[in-house]
């Protein structure tokens, strides 16, 4: 790029950038004009945030299991060896999550189990066998 071009793309990101300052003020000053309640139909969904489905907004952190609870219930379940794909459909049958949950919430589940089985393992509060199935203890 010759330095001609180089000036006449930074004038035009100069105007595109002053013109866009001129249509926020404009912004500002209609929201300040007519409140809350604008006469033009807003969008309900902003961009930038998610929902779940239901309409509430989904940035809170859902909690599949309480601090422990996924060890006390594995060792339950666990009275022999087991792989983790059986743990995980066994967790969420203690849980109760098998039956009412839609197919991407079970999803999310599954992953959260299987996240919670690789931080116990990491953490030696469960054990993986030599045939790679995971047990309470050695």
């Amino acid at each position: 790029m010759t330095s001609h071009e180089i000036l006449s793309l930074l004038q035009k990101r100069e105007n595109l950038l002053k013109d866009l300052s001129e249509v926020n003020a404009q912004i500002i000053h209609f929201t300040l004009d007519h409140g809350d309640q604008p006469s033009i139909p807003m969008p309900t969904v902003r961009a930038g945030v998610r929902t779940n489905g239901s309409g509430r907004r989904s940035g809170a952190r859902r909690k599949w299991f309480e601090r422990g609870e996924m060890i006390k219930i594995a060792r339950k379940l666990l009275s022999q060896p087991m792989t983790q794909a059986d743990l995980v459909r066994g967790l969420a049958s203690a849980k109760g999550y098998d039956k009412g949950l839609p197919a991407s919430e079970r999803a999310r589940f599954k992953s959260a189990a299987y996240q919670a089985i690789a931080a116990a393992l990491h953490g030696k509060q469960l054990f993986r066998n030599r045939s790679g199935q995971v047990a309470t203890r050695r």
